[in-house]
């Protein structure tokens, strides 16, 4: 888990978590919950939408994203350039693109945002037979 600095409230720092999911110390949920309200920042494209990279494998299309301009600057140099929030860049996306979350920096990280589904679910803590759960 990441631990933010006031209380141990988890850190909202979406670099931060990147790193901690690399290192496999922080969960695909804390990706999650800190990605939907971040800023992140792509490549502008000639036309309205997101910038996919052309790879030799077309069913295998990638939107490169950055978590600042510096890591933007790093992997397209000097570019015409957007910045929305990470839930809003996810509705953008046409089906099928994944996201990698800042290529040319030390954790690269590649979303499929396609395994993302809304699931409805019931969750259930037991207690003990001494009222422990």
């Amino acid at each position: 888990m990441i631990n933010g600095t006031s209380g141990g409230a988890l850190s909202r720092d979406l670099p931060a978590v990147v790193k901690g999911v690399a290192q496999q110390q922080a969960s695909p949920q804390e990706l999650l919950d800190a990605w939907l309200d971040a800023t992140v920042y792509c490549v502008r494209p000639d036309r309205p939408g997101v910038y996919v990279a052309e790879t030799p494998a077309p069913e295998d299309q990638v939107v490169g994203v950055c978590t600042s301009l510096e890591e933007l600057a790093r992997f397209a140099g000097e570019c015409e350039w957007f910045s929305t929030t990470g839930s809003d860049l996810l509705a953008q996306l046409p089906p099928g693109v994944d996201v990698v979350i800042d290529p040319s920096g030390s954790h690269p990280l590649r979303l499929s945002p396609g395994a993302l589904e809304i699931r409805q679910g019931l969750r259930l803590n037991y207690q003990d037979t001494e009222g422990g759960s």
